[in-house]
C-alpha cells in the first residue's frame, strides 16, 4: 500500500491502555465508534461503567503485567497512561508509571504481534532534560522507539484541556492561560500550544489507519 492511503474499515483489535485517564477516556469512546475496530481491550485496575459488544474490560495488576500476555494479542495498541509526581507519590512512583508499565506494555504488545504503536508524551520530553518529568518522558519515547513495531506514532501534546474526573489546579491555570495565548496567535506557542484531549484521541486514531510505517512524531502545533 502506498503512503495517502487509509483504513476506513476493519476488524482489527485495538488494545487500550490508560483508558481510565482523560486522554485514554476519549480514546475508548472513538476507538469504540470507529468502523476499523471489531473488537478493544482496555485492561483497568477497576471495572470501567461502560457497556459495548467491542469492549473487553479485564481488570488487572500493571505491576504484573507480563502475567497477561493473552491480552496483548491486537494489531494496534493505545498507550495513553500518565500521572504526575504529585498524584504518584514519589519520583519512583511516577517513573513506575509514565516508564515501566509503558515500555512493558509496548514490548508485550510488539511481541505479541502488534503493528502499531501510539504513544501519548509531552511537549517538552527530551532523555538529556534537567527536568526529572522532561527527562523521563524522553527515556520512555527513546525505550519504545527500539522496539520492532512497523509504524510507531509519538504524540507530544501541550497543556491537555478536557473534563476530568480530578481537579489538577496548576494544570487548569495552565490551559487557560495557554489558550488565551493560542486565540491570540497559534504561532507564539508553537509545540506548546494547548490541546483538546478529544482532537489528541482523533488524530492517534487517524495515524493508526494511514499507511504510515517507521517512527514519526505529532507536536501540539500538529495537534491544532
Amino acid at each position: 500500500m502506498s503512503e495517502g492511503m487509509e483504513i476506513v474499515a476493519s476488524r482489527k483489535t485495538a488494545l487500550l491502555l490508560g483508558a481510565t485517564g482523560l486522554v485514554g477516556n476519549e480514546l475508548l469512546n472513538q476507538l469504540l465508534e470507529h468502523k476499523a475496530y471489531s473488537r478493544v481491550i482496555a485492561p483497568t485496575r477497576r471495572k470501567l461503567h461502560r457497556s459495548s459488544k467491542k469492549l473487553d474490560n479485564p481488570q488487572i495488576d500493571f505491576n504484573k503485567l507480563a502475567r497477561h500476555r493473552e491480552l496483548f494479542r491486537c494489531q494496534d495498541v493505545f498507550i495513553a497512561f500518565g500521572t504526575t509526581i504529585k498524584r504518584a507519590g514519589s519520583k519512583e512512583a511516577f517513573r513506575r508509571v509514565d516508564y515501566d508499565y509503558i515500555v512493558e506494555a509496548a514490548r508485550l504488545a510488539q511481541a505479541s504481534g502488534a503493528n502499531q504503536c501510539m504513544l501519548v508524551s509531552a511537549a517538552a520530553a527530551d532523555s538529556e532534560s534537567a527536568f526529572f518529568y522532561n527527562r523521563v518522558k524522553g527515556e520512555t519515547e527513546e525505550a519504545v522507539t527500539r522496539l520492532d513495531f512497523w509504524a510507531i506514532h509519538i504524540f507530544r501534546p501541550g497543556v491537555l484541556l478536557g473534563k476530568r474526573s480530578e481537579l489538577r489546579i496548576g494544570e487548569k491555570i495552565a490551559a487557560s492561560v495557554t489558550t488565551l495565548f493560542r486565540q491570540i496567535s497559534p504561532k507564539l506557542l508553537g509545540e506548546y500550544n494547548p490541546t483538546d484531549a478529544r482532537v489528541l484521541a482523533r488524530k492517534m486514531i487517524e495515524a493508526a489507519q494511514s499507511i504510515l510505517p517507521g517512527v514519526r512524531f505529532h507536536s501540539a502545533q500538529d495537534l491544532l
